[in-house]
């Protein structure tokens, strides 16, 4: 049975929060500055290279896949508490995502693995997620709905190895700062799905889901492709 411990949520809700616009404030300085140094004109040139890397993190995010357990953990809560689970959920996942774009060069340098070897790895991986998105089911559990927003909803369900993986990869081939912007664009996105997650599922019905979740498994795939193809050009093996 789902049950919701109050006094927890509220918390995490506010840790969270603090750290989420500190990040975001950050953010924001950065874009300014960026704005300033390199002028209005750069800035605007980027636009189609931010919206580019939103659409990848959207698309390995895929929040749809997510609703069904989504709704399953927040059955039978009051619109308040449901709310509160949302903006859990989201802020947590603009946290994952700021991380694990911030720190992806520090991973890499510690753990001494190059780019291309990343991509090659990463890419694999993003290939098999999309394979099990058109074939696998959602497993669901019981629990403290608190907690859930955290962990299995924030992590791994929506901000996954493949997330994480991406984020990486593209942190270290792309421009921070896009990559960052990308980042927030693609996570206010799963804010969008999960806060109206009740009327997109009586509107597209579960069908609508699962077709919606495989059209972002094909994107998925090519993404992976294209990684994967990266490493190998990195290497000499393929051509461009």
């Amino acid at each position: 049975m789902i049950t919701l411990n109050p006094f927890a949520l509220a918390r995490s809700h506010l840790v969270i929060r603090r750290f989420a616009v500190i990040i975001v404030l950050i953010l924001i300085g950065l874009v300014l500055a960026q704005t300033v140094a390199t002028g209005v004109r750069e800035s605007i040139a980027d636009i189609p290279k931010i919206i580019n890397i939103s659409i990848q993190l959207f698309a390995i995010i895929n929040p749809l896949s997510v609703l069904p357990v989504f709704l399953m953990y927040t059955e039978g809560l009051t619109k308040s508490n449901r709310n509160r689970i949302v903006h859990i959920t989201s802020l947590f996942v603009i946290a994952l995502v700021l991380t694990f774009a911030l720190i992806g060069q520090l991973i890499i340098n510690t753990l001494q693995i190059t780019v291309p070897s990343f991509m090659l790895g990463g890419g694999i991986l993003v290939m098999i997620i999309a394979i099990n998105m058109l074939s696998g089911t959602i497993q669901t559990k019981t629990g403290d709905a608190g907690q859930a927003a955290l962990v299995p909803l924030a992590t791994p369900l929506i901000v996954g190895p493949g997330t994480m993986a991406t984020l990486i990869v593209l942190a270290n081939t792309r421009d921070l700062l896009n990559v960052l912007i990308g980042g927030v664009i693609a996570a206010f996105g799963v804010f969008l799905i999960l806060k109206y997650s009740d009327k997109i599922a009586n509107l597209i019905g579960n069908n609508g889901i699962q077709a919606v979740s495989r059209l972002m498994a094909i994107i998925l795939a090519a993404i992976a492709a294209d990684m994967i193809h990266g490493a190998l050009l990195a290497w000499g093996i393929a051509k461009s």
